[in-house]
């Protein structure tokens, strides 16, 4: 069975609430994140500390990462922001429990941050507990009803729990938000071709937007196309891809000014 995707974990920023002091990954533009307020600046020590955690991700050095944002928290633990990225390094980590831990306490200080809640969704699907996966995503929909990449997630844990209806819609919403979205394209491919009998033509149309967005071929879906389903039963089952997949470059923390 192809495995649906999404963009990593990481590549959802969280702001850093430093009163605008040190923007957050994916922030390039000035913007705050969905969720953000404002506060009083930092200290220089934590914004020294917050300073290493996003020059650490950059590098993808996970472990500097999360003692950068470890020190963060422990000189200013009201920053929602800090704790976020922490509970997603801590993601890249497989320190799944440390990291809901660390989210929780993110929208414990912060409860209309879409991204902690996007996150916690992520790690409570690697926890296997889908229910809580969907509350947390729903809630970082309601949060953030713009975002295409949290639509596209719910909709990956809709569909783990077997809610498929559900699940096209919001892939449907997500392609609204952003048409070259090449992982919704992909994933509404692979609902199309599960539905009873495959909607092969409008499967074909998604798979094919996807590869031209730049995502990767799969074999078993094109023979699917193909109309060769013995290929695919003949064909040895391919590795079961862990989510969240990388498909494309990740967006890099914004140094501070």
């Amino acid at each position: 069975m192809t495995v649906m995707r999404a963009l990593p974990v990481i590549a959802h920023a969280a702001a850093l609430l430093t009163g605008g002091a040190l923007p957050a990954a994916g922030q390039e533009d000035g913007k705050p994140a969905a969720g953000a307020v404002a506060k009083p600046a930092s200290s220089p020590d934590t914004l020294r500390a917050m300073k290493e955690g996003v020059d650490a991700m950059r590098n993808r050095d996970w472990k500097r990462a999360a003692a950068a944002w470890e020190q963060s928290v422990k000189l200013e633990p009201g920053n929602a922001g800090a704790w976020a990225n922490l509970g997603k390094v801590q993601l890249q980590l497989k320190e799944t429990a440390a990291a809901i831990a660390s989210l929780e306490k993110a929208v414990a200080v912060q409860p209309a941050l879409a991204e902690a809640w996007m996150a916690l969704g992520m790690a409570y699907d690697k926890e296997k507990a889908p229910m809580r996966a969907v509350s947390c995503l729903t809630r970082a929909v309601h949060e953030n009803p713009a975002d295409a990449r949290t639509h596209n997630s719910l909709a990956i844990v809709m569909k783990r729990v077997g809610w498929t209806g559900a699940a096209e819609s919001e892939l449907q919403k997500s392609l609204d938000l952003d048409p070259r979205y090449a992982e919704a394209h992909f994933n509404l491919a692979v609902m199309y071709l599960e539905r009873r009998p495959p909607a092969l033509e409008m499967a074909r149309r998604h798979y094919e937007a996807a590869r031209e967005l730049g995502a990767e071929p799969d074999k078993e879906m094109e023979a699917q196309l193909a109309g060769n389903e013995s290929a695919v039963e003949e064909a040895p089952p391919a590795p079961e891809r862990k989510l969240p997949a990388v498909t494309k470059p990740q967006p890099k923390p914004t140094r501070p000014k």
